[in-house]
């Protein structure tokens, strides 16, 4: 039977459909099963549409088919209808409650993601909700974001059921209580519904006695006078009041009719169906990212903003955002979290400090002292203001939003010398302490991401931070997660590059280009959403499966023959080795003959690099080390060395396949489909010779 009939596509599936899921404690499954009995179990069905399982996402629909036999559809409702003016399209769209979907009509973002059309809402034809006949109906949706983008009626209640311009059923944006027929006997379902929110209602009227309701299968009122007119008829109008920007911005779900009032018992199975839905308070997750200028190209080429998408479908949550603020508002020159070209602390000198003064996140008083003792610098202190202070952005609920501190962020602290490993240390712990006090968290509840060092202009210095970071991360305590294993296989902001070979020219070294940014944040997305996960972040979704990818291959061991070193690597998800472009010609691959990171011996790098098997590499080095192989450090880049866009070892990921009900490609689109990078060594590995 079709589930929706869009432009040139029909969705199918089986009203029946009781397959079990993984389930999401709800009583149903995540993929869409159905505890018990459907709404075709319940004798006089006149009507139902359901837009939670579909077999293709991210399309138009012109109808919404009636899964009940009739021939009475859901179309689109637009209160515009004038010339050149081009209505917003309502879109399969998935993963909104567990695994399932809904429709909408995403738009350009208004301040939050994901943005619905204020202009688009549904409309059923030939329904009657009169109060002298008996009828019921279930209406399922979800709530991602309180009403934005019309500024004069952002604070207007909306409609999630209207006949003839009457509202019967409403919620408030600013408030968070659920009316039902507001323009007559006004009666208050809720007074508590969450800003984010997924919901059912259950109506059913009995001519003589009015109308009953239950929220979330529980009832809330009885006998409610039905002030309708005797007699009307649809249509009936959802998720928009039939005035100018009167969309409510909601999520359709689902909807089921009976021209008759159901019994008690009818009720009880509905509600038991209705338990395939995650219904209450629902999340949105944000990330909140610091840091100088490559995190605000991360910002501005959208990577972050992907990164959000991505961990929102992971995690089952409404809604992904950024939260962030470059300096140098006009409007708040004192609040911002991104400063270009400062470092963490003084320790290292920033590029461009404010004024007379050091502009970093901490302040070292230069006495010795413990930077656990430290206190915030002039960076520190708008960040502060900026979490802290009075604002209508980021509000508290924006702010609660927050399920991981990002620092997309290594360059100018990169170029401290190694020596100050200890000291480097011990500032990204006590930012990172200082930042979650900001907003009342601590580590266990609010992880750190970070990515592994981008190429910068210090060897020495970035590899320094390369090991710091790893073993924050290895301890666990300050639960700092690398959500990105590999940033060189990239090049520099507007080199001129060429896909073909993998080779590049010019550009500004010092920034990574915006189109390996959109990159970082796709892949980065995987390992993250297991941190926000394991912090008591997730939603809907609470298990990722293992066969999603994580951080890429890994190398585990590397030995030494003369001037070739065999590698062994450990996949992720993938099963094979591929070597793209420059990667075949050793791209990246080095070997420090004697001395270590502190004292480097002389750098021998690859010139070429062949497939063994699936598990094997060997790369031919441009000359023998002189030293025993234990004396010899392998790196993967060594320093600040760029291995180059599309330059890098990779797995074969993108042509494994996704776990059922977990394919990002069909789901949030092709750009998903990646092979991963083999990790970054964040220390050398020495070689073996055996």
């Amino acid at each position: 039977m079709p589930l929706l009939v869009t432009a040139g596509l029909s969705l199918l599936t089986s009203p029946g459909e009781t397959s079990p899921g993984s389930g999401n404690g709800d009583g149903g499954g995540d993929d869409g099963s159905s505890p018990g009995p459907t709404p075709a179990d319940i004798s006089g069905l006149s009507g139902w549409w359901d837009a939670g399982t579909a077999t293709s996402w991210n399309t138009p629909v012109a109808t919404l088919a009636d899964l009940s036999g009739g021939s009475t559809t859901i179309t689109p409702y637009h209160y515009y209808t004038g010339t050149g003016v081009t209505p917003a399209v309502l879109m399969t769209t998935p993963r909104l409650n567990g695994l399932l979907g809904g429709i909408g009509a995403p738009t350009a973002q208004a301040s939050y993601t994901p943005t619905l059309d204020a202009d688009t809402g549904l409309t059923v034809s030939a329904l009657s909700l009169s109060p002298d006949i008996a009828w019921t109906l279930v209406l399922v949706w979800s709530r991602p974001n309180r009403r934005q983008g019309t500024y004069y009626f952002n604070t207007n209640p909306v409609a999630l059921i209207t006949v003839n311009g009457t509202v019967v059923l409403s919620l408030s944006s600013i408030g968070n209580t659920l009316s039902l027929f507001p323009t007559g006997a006004n009666v208050t379902l809720s007074a508590s519904l969450a800003r984010r929110h997924s919901q059912a209602i259950i109506l059913r009227n009995t001519p003589g006695a009015g109308v009953d309701a239950w929220l979330d299968g529980v009832l809330v009122v009885s006998g409610v006078a039905n002030p309708l007119p005797a007699g009307v008829t649809g249509p009936v109008t959802l998720l928009h009041d039939m005035t100018l920007q009167g969309a409510a911005q909601l999520w359709f779900h689902e909807l089921a009719t009976w021209p008759r009032a159901l019994t008690a018992a009818e009720v009880t199975m509905l509600i038991t169906y209705t338990a395939r839905w995650s219904l209450g308070t629902r999340k949105g997750v944000s990330l909140l990212i610091m840091g100088q200028s490559n995190s605000s190209y991360f910002v501005a080429s959208g990577g972050a903003q992907l990164m959000a998408n991505g961990l929102a479908w992971y995690l089952g949550a409404l809604a992904g955002n950024i939260i962030f603020q470059p300096s140098g508002s006009y409007f708040d020159p004192d609040r911002y979290t991104q400063v270009n070209g400062h470092p963490i602390s003084n320790s290292t000198a920033p590029l461009f400090p404010p004024g007379a003064g050091s502009g970093t996140f901490l302040t070292n008083p230069g006495d010795g002292s413990d930077p656990a003792t430290w206190a915030l610098g002039p960076d520190g202190l708008a960040t502060q203001a900026y979490l802290t202070g009075a604002s209508a952005i980021p509000t508290a609920e924006d702010l609660n939003d927050i399920g991981a501190i990002l620092w997309p962020w290594t360059e100018q602290d990169s170029t401290a010398p190694y020596a100050q490993k200890a000291l480097y240390t011990g500032t990204i712990k006590r930012l990172a302490t200082l930042t979650r006090a900001m907003l009342g968290r601590n580590a266990d509840n609010l992880p750190l991401l970070m990515w592994n060092a981008i190429p910068y202009e210090s060897d020495t210095g970035l590899q320094m931070v390369r090991e710091a970071i790893a073993d924050i991360a290895a301890d666990g305590t300050d639960n700092l997660n690398l959500f990105l294993t590999q940033t060189a296989d990239s090049i520099p902001l507007n080199a001129t590059y060429d896909p073909t070979s993998g080779l590049w020219s010019g550009g500004d070294a010092t920034h990574r280009d915006e189109t390996d940014e959109i990159t970082f944040g796709l892949r980065g997305a995987h390992g993250a959403a297991r941190a926000i996960s394991a912090a008591g972040f997730a939603d809907a979704i609470t298990t990722i499966p293992g066969t999603m990818p994580f951080l890429g291959p890994k190398i585990l061991t590397a030995q030494l023959n003369a001037s070739t070193v065999i590698i062994t690597i450990q996949h992720d998800q993938g099963n094979d080795i591929l070597l793209p472009l420059q990667a075949a010609l050793g791209a990246g691959w080095a070997v420090m003959d004697g001395g270590t990171v502190a004292s480097p011996g002389p750098i021998i790098t690859a010139i070429a690099a062949s497939r063994i098997d699936a598990t094997h590499l060997q790369i031919t080095l441009a000359s023998a080390p002189t030293h025993a192989a234990a004396n010899c450090l392998l790196f993967y880049p060594y320093g600040s060395t760029q291995i180059g866009r599309g330059d890098a070892v990779t797995d074969n990921f993108a042509t494994v396949g996704w776990p059922a009900g977990w394919e990002m490609t069909a789901q949030l689109g092709s750009a998903w489909a990646m092979n991963f990078p083999l990790q970054a060594t964040s220390y050398g590995i020495p070689l073996s010779a055996t």
